[in-house]
């Protein structure tokens, strides 16, 4: 069961299994609102047009998971339907509130902020979630406003 919640909480795999890996320099913009939508798509756009993640930022977040994640995790745990349905209706703020409590496994919140940030919209990438012009933040409070894979009602 402790494995299914691992794998299934993908955020496991985000923060890696040690690394100290420098992210670039945070874009923290204040908290974005996303607009509710209207299917089960996974594209939830933010108020303003802007998206969650930056390609630029989801390609960073793509090489620190590499550094610091594949030694115990591989990408394909945080992609596909059974990501979907752990983190269904739940903001972004929750999978990065776990991988920041419970990564590395051996050093938990070991790794800068922002790095934290780059491999969650590293994971958005992996599910679809468009990319726009405005990086996932580090700020607990923003993410929380992000709700993935929200149901129309």
């Amino acid at each position: 069961m402790k494995k299914i919640l691992v794998s299934a909480a993908f955020a496991v795999m985000v923060a890696g299994c040690a690394s100290t890996q420098q992210a670039g320099p945070a874009n923290a913009a204040g908290p974005v609102a996303v607009a509710p939508t209207a299917s089960a798509a996974p594209a939830a756009e933010a108020a303003g047009g802007n998206m969650f993640y930056t390609s630029r930022q989801a390609t960073r977040g793509n090489g620190l998971f590499r550094d610091n994640c594949v030694s115990c995790h591989a990408s394909s745990e945080f992609a596909g339907s059974s990501f979907e349905r752990r983190w269904r209706n739940r903001a972004v703020g929750d999978i990065y509130e776990f991988v920041l409590y419970s990564m590395p496994d051996d050093n938990p919140g070991g790794l800068p902020a922002q790095t934290y940030a780059d491999i969650v919209a590293y994971m958005l990438q992996l599910n679809d979630f468009p990319s726009g012009d405005t990086e996932l933040p580090p700020s607990l409070d923003a993410l929380m406003e992000m709700i993935m894979w929200a149901d129309a009602g």
